[in-house]
């Protein structure tokens, strides 16, 4: 394993290239390492490699596999870290990511950055 940067890193994934460029300014802002990801297959791909990411936020909708499937692939790399879902269907989405990872965070869409930034803060 190689070492760990000092600050989290975020994995974001998110399809939708504007919303993953102001999010990933946000979060560097705040001090965060953000690594973008736009494809599920991709970002599957990619929690089970160095260095391992502390925090995903998730978008549900992507192409490829959807968000429930890099959450479970997640959870299975990545026992501690936070897994933060972000959808425009919370009511649709997250029963099912409940069952599956009781530990997930849901956060409707519009995406309140005030709600994701308590959310990292608590992990601390």
């Amino acid at each position: 394993m190689t070492p760990r940067p000092s600050r989290d890193l975020v994995l974001l994934v998110e399809d939708d290239a504007n919303a993953a460029r102001m999010l990933a300014q946000l979060l560097r802002e705040d001090g965060h390492d953000v690594e973008v990801v736009t494809d599920g297959w991709v970002a599957i791909a990619r929690v089970a490699q160095d260095p391992r990411p502390d925090v995903l936020i998730v978008d549900y909708r992507l192409p490829h596999a959807d968000g429930l499937a890099v959450a479970r692939a997640a959870r299975a790399h990545l026992p501690a870290a936070l897994i933060v879902m972000v959808t425009s269907y919370p009511e649709v989405v997250g029963g099912r990511l409940h069952e599956e990872d009781a530990q997930a965070v849901l956060l409707p869409k519009p995406l309140s950055y005030e709600d994701l930034t308590r959310h990292l803060a608590a992990r601390a």
